[in-house]
């Protein structure tokens, strides 16, 4: 079938959360225009602590690229997504593919991704008392994939100036498009509901995943 995956990870301040709880709009158009959607829990705080979150994002896409196939899934057209602390998570994972720190045990497996997507993402560190970069900003590269980010202006748990800065320092790195979609009066976890504002979010997701997966093909 030759099928796009996106891998989706949920947020919950990397201590909470299910996969089957949020970015459902998104997921469910993807999946009804035929791509495979996968996703994932990951350990949560304070059963591990950072990087082991991101350890376990990378062996899903580790699997993606190796077993997909059996799925109808593409294994060389993979978006990895996420929402709040899932956000930093696909953030990170972008801007890391193939880095050792973050792949234990799997080192020279191929983790890089086609293009991110991070709703009302956190890009700050993780305070684990950890000895390796956590956060996104310290990893910015020029040859980073596309990424779609998008924000709510009136989120009080993760600020939107997070965002702004975020998105500005990548596109002063970044050889590659950074899409920043910024919602004036929208709040954290805007996606947990069907409204016409998440529509129009997603309609903008399905938008650059398509423009993304043209300009790889061509």
């Amino acid at each position: 079938v030759n099928a796009p995956v996106l891998v989706y990870l949920h947020g919950g301040r990397f201590v909470s959360g299910r996969k089957s709880r949020e970015a459902l709009p998104v997921l469910h158009r993807l999946a009804r225009q035929g791509w495979l959607c996968v996703s994932a829990n990951y350990r949560l705080s304070p059963d591990a602590v950072f990087p082991g979150h991101l350890v376990d994002l990378k062996k899903v896409i580790a699997w993606v690229r190796e077993e997909g196939h059996a799925y109808g899934a593409d294994p060389s057209t993979v978006f990895v997504a996420g929402s709040s602390a899932g956000g930093h998570l696909a953030s990170f994972a972008g801007l890391t593919p193939g880095d050792p720190v973050y792949q234990p045990g799997f080192e020279s497996v191929d983790t890089s991704v086609t293009g991110v997507i991070s709703l009302y993402g956190w890009y700050g560190d993780v305070n684990a008392g950890e000895q390796v970069a956590s956060s996104p900003h310290d990893v910015l590269r020029e040859d980073a994939p596309p990424f779609f980010v998008t924000h709510g202006d009136r989120d009080s748990l993760v600020h939107v100036e997070g965002a702004r800065l975020f998105v500005r320092r990548l596109r002063e790195v970044s050889r590659r498009p950074v899409v920043y979609a910024e919602l004036p009066g929208a709040h954290h976890a805007f996606d947990l509901l069907h409204s016409l504002r998440c529509e129009a979010v997603v309609d903008g997701i399905e938008s650059f995943a398509a423009w993304v997966r043209a300009r790889s093909e061509g």
